[in-house]
């Protein structure tokens, strides 16, 4: 493949990842997954809580940092200490990481829209399905090595992690805090292979995508030559 072709490749590659792993982070701030796995992990349980106030203060964390029109959360919980003021600030750090990674997605959304049509359009079809596979195995490499990397001591990796986007000290907290409490480890680590998992399936999706893209070229390719004998 010459030059010119690898670049575009490369670059068609790591828009499809860029938009695989920023679509199946966003799948995660969905309502109805942060109360399924609070309660399918045992948090009321755990927390010491009814599964109604952790149904309903986690609801408004998610709520918080997923939706920039929500403007507060409780400082008291029926005469308790909820969120203060350092826990406020970390979420509002959440809330700027996941409008960067909404914003992220969605260019590379537009991005890979207009270079698919601009590929339909030149039959520059041997590059599109370069790009989707070279995606999904960069994709599928990425989720491998995240998954090694959490299975080997998943607290160093989840501190590495936070440091990428976070200050040194705005994100941890006392364990009996009720950001702690509501959002155990157990909760990241089951979100880290939903995650994982959502990737991979968007991956193995673009590959099939791939494959049938160049089984239809094939069949094209075919019955042209079949037409001209």
């Amino acid at each position: 493949m010459r030059v010119p072709g690898a670049l575009e490749t490369g670059v068609a590659a790591v828009l499809w990842t860029a938009f695989v792993v920023g679509i199946s982070v966003l799948t995660l701030t969905v309502p109805v997954y942060t109360s399924a796995l609070t309660q399918a992990l045992g948090v009321p349980a755990s927390a010491g809580m009814p599964a109604a106030d952790v149904v309903a203060l986690s609801a408004r964390v998610r709520s918080f940092v997923a939706d920039p029109e929500t403007e507060n959360l409780p400082a008291v919980w029926k005469g308790r200490p909820a969120f203060g003021l350092p826990e406020v600030a970390h979420l509002r750090d959440v809330r700027a990481v996941l409008s960067g990674a909404r914003t992220a997605t969605g260019a590379a959304a537009l991005l890979l829209a207009g270079y698919v049509a601009w590929c339909v359009a030149k039959k520059r079809f041997a590059l599109l399905r370069r790009g989707m596979t070279w995606g999904a195995a960069t994709t599928a490499a990425l989720v491998a090595l995240a998954a090694a990397a959490s299975l080997l001591d998943f607290s160093s990796f989840f501190a590495a992690f936070h440091g990428l986007f976070f200050a040194a000290g705005t994100w941890t907290f006392p364990y009996d805090s009720l950001l702690i409490r509501l959002f155990p480890e157990s909760f990241w680590a089951a979100s880290g292979a939903a995650w994982a998992g959502l990737c991979l399936a968007a991956a193995g999706v673009l590959g099939l995508a791939s494959r049938l893209l160049r089984a239809a070229a094939t069949n094209n390719y075919a019955s042209r030559t079949a037409n001209n004998v």
